[in-house]
């Protein structure tokens, strides 16, 4: 009996061991290139609530696709992520245009590299327009921008203090080592000096902190009085805690004038008459070497003398004559002259030469010209069959004046004052993505246009918000990078039709997608 049930449950091991298989976690790893887009956009800063939400689905989908729990479990999962995600999204686009008049002075306390150079005080600022971001992701626009306003000062004070950290911080630093070096007692008027610049290179940024060549030439100064104060204050307390440091300072001060002696074949100088000997001796042998400069420079005269006849002479037999008596002017007019006769001896070579490197160019451009003449075919067929992938009602797809690829698809509407896509345009949509799945090496735009019905402004909101959705669409399903594709409303600023008849205001509402060279 026993040898029978083995089999048995052998066999139902191994469908056991079968049925349980690896989840797929293709949708999650693009969940995560979804995730990684909204983090450059800073959609953890203007959209912070609906972002939370999004890390807490995507911790979830994570957990159960390591505890390898069902497939429709974790689909759920990185759906609610990726919903999560795009809705953020959506909501910092929002946010940056609802408080665009105070995004300067925080990219100027980012420029000024505030956030690791003062901490503590860019958090402050952050942390204040984040107050500012939530009430406009809750729709709180007017409260939101009393919050902004709050933290314009908290940024400009961040930027402020980062500059002045940037360029006094090592001025400070050295500053603080030399007062921990005792300059204070044995250094004091070069300590002076270091403190002086500093102050100066401070007053420099507070009038204008963007000066920053002036304020780095104190800054400087500040360093070079702070590093000598500290080396003399260095010296003097260690001669205070050695009398025999007295004769080994002197001792310093001698090698390094025995260096110089030895540079001018003086290898000991009278240091036993005392250091003014020494000095005397230096002083001297300078004067006698510039003496002899003077005697070398009246030799180098009559030399040259000599020279200018003989380069004259030489001259005159090329049939040439010159005014300049410099000796290195003849030397050039002459080097011309031998240069031209080298010329004319190998014209006719070079005529040769010529001729060939001419037919070689010939062939050249003639192949150049081929292989653009091929693209160019390549891409009008392409051209033609996107063109008969659209029906009327769809759209068209033409060439604008840059001669670059126009999607103009009329038939992608919305519902009024909406911009979510429809379920009823996904086969529009295939198409569209399929035409740019040609054009591999194209920049894409995406256009948002709208009829001249409504307010201007609300008008270019709204075309804005349609065509960052089908912008934010086709990357995501084709994963296009954010470098190629990009998003722009117009308004009703460019119509193609009339906005007097229902027909005409019906073609301005219109995506525009552009597939540029």
């Amino acid at each position: 009996m026993k040898n029978l049930l083995l089999p048995i449950f052998i066999c139902l091991s191994i469908i056991t061991v079968s049925s349980v298989r690896a989840v797929d976690n293709t949708a999650f790893k693009e969940l995560i290139v979804v995730m990684d887009s909204a983090k450059i956009l800073e959609t953890p800063v203007f959209a912070p609530k609906t972002w939370e939400k999004a890390i807490k689905a995507f911790d979830k989908a994570r957990k159960e696709i390591k505890q390898n729990k069902k497939q429709k479990n974790v689909d759920k999962a990185v759906s609610q992520a990726r919903e999560y995600t795009e809705n953020a999204i959506r909501a910092t686009e929002v946010g940056k245009l609802s408080l665009q008049e105070y995004l300067e002075a925080r990219q100027k306390a980012n420029d000024a590299k505030a956030p690791s150079l003062v901490p503590e005080l860019y958090k402050k600022a952050e942390l204040q327009f984040i107050k500012a971001t939530a009430k406009v992701e809750s729709g709180n626009v007017k409260n939101a921008l009393k919050e902004a306003q709050k933290a314009s000062p908290l940024y400009l004070t961040a930027e402020m203090e980062a500059i002045r950290t940037d360029i006094l911080g090592k001025a400070d630093r050295l500053i603080e080592k030399s007062l921990a070096d005792d300059a204070g007692k044995f250094a004091l008027s070069t300590l002076d000096k270091a403190k002086t610049a500093r102050l100066k290179a401070n007053t420099i940024i507070s009038r204008d902190r963007y000066n920053r060549k002036d304020a780095i030439v104190e800054a400087n100064r500040a360093e070079y009085e702070a590093r000598h104060a500290s080396n003399i204050a260095l010296s003097v307390r260690a001669l205070n805690r050695n009398d025999q440091a007295w004769e080994k300072l002197m001792l310093v001060y001698e090698i390094q004038m025995n260096r110089v002696g030895k540079e001018i074949d003086l290898e000991n100088l009278p240091f036993d008459n005392g250091p003014l000997a020494a000095a005397d001796t230096l002083i001297m042998y300078i004067k006698n070497l510039q003496k002899e400069n003077k005697q070398l420079t009246t030799q180098m005269a009559d030399l040259s003398g000599n020279v200018t006849t003989e380069l004259i002479t030489l001259l005159s037999q090329f049939n040439e004559s010159s005014d300049d008596t410099n000796p290195l002017t003849l030397t050039n007019t002459i080097g011309k002259q031998i240069e031209t006769l080298i010329a004319d001896n190998k014209s006719l070579s070079e005529q040769v030469q010529t001729s060939s490197t001419q037919l070689s160019e010939l062939k050249s451009e003639y192949g150049t010209v081929t292989g653009q003449l091929a693209t160019r075919v390549e891409r009008e067929e392409k051209f033609k069959k996107a063109k008969q992938m659209l029906n009327p009602s769809e759209g068209e797809v033409l060439f604008n004046s840059a001669n670059d690829i126009v999607l103009r698809l009329s038939g992608l509407s919305f519902d009024v004052n909406k911009s979510n896509i429809k379920d009823c345009h996904m086969g529009l949509l295939e198409k569209v993505k399929e035409t740019i799945q040609m054009f591999p090496d194209a920049l894409i735009r995406v256009e948002g246009h709208t009829d001249y019905n409504g307010e201007a402004s609300r008008n270019v909101l709204l075309s804005e918000k349609r065509a960052l959705a089908v912008m934010q669409y086709l990357r995501q399903s084709l994963l296009i990078s954010a470098s190629k594709i990009s998003s722009v409303g117009y308004g009703a600023d460019h119509p193609i039709a009339s906005n007097q008849t229902e027909d005409g205001r019906a073609k301005n509402r219109r995506i525009d997608i552009i597939l540029m060279r």
